[in-house]
């Protein structure tokens, strides 16, 4: 004979309600930030300090990471590295000791016509796009770096995703971030490592914001879906959700951030 619905009880659904909040916090949990001494980085720092975690501030400028601890207290910790060298970042993972995850949110670029784009341009975007990161997966991606359940989160650009004029150098080797996130998602994965990437579409750097004027601001504003420019915060707060437990079953993603631009045709980052 047939239950009645409103008396049954759902054998199915018994997994027990779990705390949502408690899963955005990182106390106890410690974090590198690579490329924290301004813009994402920084905001990135103060958000995972906000969510209780102490966090290890590294940026190629001293006094940068410096001012950054000084902002956030006791929590934080600056170091300097510069994180396209080997050595370098080699001496840091052995100070670090065992972390809960690192954020790498370096990355720059040089924009110009692909055929004017000099062997030196091409090897500096490499640098600066994707050899940290690289040397950030082999002196990190280890159980005796990152606790289990840790993470390793970079920051990306929609130009590895699409392409745009002027981008090529940059798109190549974001392109190729992509890649590298999702082979160390595959890699890492059995040793309880997650590894994703944000990609950012047009973000007001501090950089940004010193080369474009008011009307070319306003023109990227009305390009956007949302008609809101993404701002460094906005970075940070994708971040802290893929490095938290919210994202526990997230790995190999590259997770857009831009307002839904890219979602139109075109999207045309030709002026940045």
């Amino acid at each position: 004979m047939p239950q009645d619905p409103a008396t049954s009880v759902d054998r199915s659904d018994s997994e027990g309600i779990v705390d949502y909040r408690g899963r955005f916090d990182l106390s106890q949990r410690r974090f590198l930030v690579l490329g924290g001494g301004q813009g994402m980085g920084r905001q990135t720092s103060h958000a995972l300090a906000q969510l209780g975690a102490s966090v290890i501030v590294a940026d190629v400028d001293r006094d940068r990471a410096a001012q950054v601890c000084a902002e956030i207290g006791a929590a934080a910790a600056a170091v300097q590295v510069d994180a396209t060298d080997d050595a370098g970042m080699a001496a840091l993972a052995e100070c670090a000791g065992e972390l809960d995850g690192v954020v790498d949110v370096i990355g720059m670029a040089r924009y110009g016509p692909l055929v004017d784009i000099t062997d030196e341009d091409w090897l500096w975007e490499e640098g600066i796009v994707l050899r940290h990161a690289v040397l950030a997966l082999r002196h990190f991606g280890t159980p005796s770096r990152i606790r289990g359940d840790g993470s390793i989160t970079f920051v990306s650009s929609v130009s590895g995703i699409g392409s745009s004029p002027v981008h090529a150098a940059y798109g190549a080797y974001k392109a190729a971030l992509g890649s590298l996130v999702r082979s160390a998602a595959v890699e890492l994965g059995p040793s309880g490592i997650r590894v994703n990437a944000v990609a950012p579409g047009f973000v007001l750097t501090p950089r940004i914001s010193t080369i474009l004027d008011a009307d070319a601001l306003e023109y990227t504003r009305t390009q956007i879906p949302l008609q809101r420019v993404t701002m460094p915060a906005d970075v940070a707060s994708a971040l802290v959700f893929l490095v938290s437990d919210h994202a526990r079953t997230i790995t190999g993603q590259v997770m857009v951030v831009d307002g839904g631009a890219t979602n139109k045709y075109p999207y045309d980052m030709s002026g940045f």
